[in-house]
């Protein structure tokens, strides 16, 4: 395992690219001899890094390679219009980040750049090569798209859980590494919960993070897909869904729902349920005193309810 240092990486790229940007305007161009020359690039062939690597260079799109660890698993095709066309009108006015491996360049950053180049037919992009070791390939792709707010929330939970599983990160030290709350990084988490239709349906946008986790309070991956079903054939609200998630009670409790719940405890109970994302029951009793029952459907996510009381206490 890699030695992982204790920071944030919040400022993403910009730690990595450093003074490079500044450079733009000049790029080095690979003479037949071997040696490089500074000027402006003209040819679709990739130019060689000066030794100081702040340099711009010119690289045909086509012959990059991809990020293996590139937590990006859907490219929307509309998208990638409407950035070629930007591309095609302005240019890629960001370079895209490299490292040289076995004698080609291989994508650390910036694929979609490159995608809607090859869209526009471009002979070549801007890009400016680095030394990146294969530990920080996951989390440097990971930190552009979070920064862009690029990937679905079913693509940041897996690239959430393999930061975790390649650095052996507790969440918290996740969320501190990227710059989120705790709450929310473990929020995302929880949708690996979910079974793997029900999982696509919030990939494909089909239902939104709110249904997801009103979802998750169903205890049966069964249960969880036919609901999901529902909520996209009859368009239902997130406030539906969390409805249609609450149990039916039977038997005694059955018996209680014959007495009309209080409206303030029911407004009580459904603000506990938006805040916490899980199931609570509030029971009043004589004298102004009650109980408050919340469920919680794993270690992990008992932790992440008491996580959310903590902060606000």
């Amino acid at each position: 395992m890699a030695n992982v240092r204790k920071r944030g990486l919040g400022r993403g790229l910009d730690a990595l690219l450093g003074d490079a940007q500044a450079s733009t305007s000049a790029s080095v161009e690979a003479t037949p001899d071997g040696s490089n020359t500074t000027g402006a690039a003209t040819g679709a062939g990739p130019s060689e890094a000066t030794a100081a690597d702040h340099a711009l260079l010119e690289l045909d799109p086509r012959d990059l390679r991809p990020n293996p660890s590139q937590p990006r698993t859907t490219f929307r095709e509309e998208a990638l219009e409407e950035l070629a066309e930007s591309i095609r009108r302005d240019g890629v006015q960001e370079p895209v980040l490299v490292r040289k491996r076995s004698g080609r360049y291989e994508l650390v950053s910036g694929e979609r750049r490159v995608r809607a180049a090859i869209m526009a037919d471009l002979p070549t992009v801007p890009a400016i090569c680095r030394d990146v070791s294969d530990a920080d390939m996951l989390k440097l792709g990971l930190i552009e798209n979070i920064q862009r707010e690029d990937l679905n929330a079913i693509e940041l939970a897996l690239a959430y859980q393999r930061l975790i599983d390649e650095f052996g990160w507790t969440q918290e030290e996740l969320a501190e590494q990227i710059g989120k709350n705790r709450v929310t990084v473990t929020n995302t988490l929880r949708l690996l919960n979910l079974p793997k239709d029900v999982q696509a349906a919030v990939a494909d946008e089909r239902i939104t993070m709110g249904h997801a986790r009103a979802i998750l309070a169903i205890p049966t991956a069964r249960a969880q897909s036919l609901a999901c079903r529902k909520v996209i054939e009859q368009g239902l609200s997130v406030r539906q869904t969390e409805k249609l998630a609450t149990p039916k009670p039977t038997g005694a409790g059955a018996q209680e729902r014959t007495t009309p719940k209080d409206p303030n405890v029911a407004g009580l109970e459904d603000a506990l349920r938006r805040s916490l994302g899980a199931r609570v029951r509030v029971k009043a009793k004589a004298r102004d005193k009650g109980t408050i029952e919340i469920e919680y459907y794993s270690l992990d996510d008992l932790e992440r309810i008491l996580s959310i009381l903590q902060s606000k206490r």
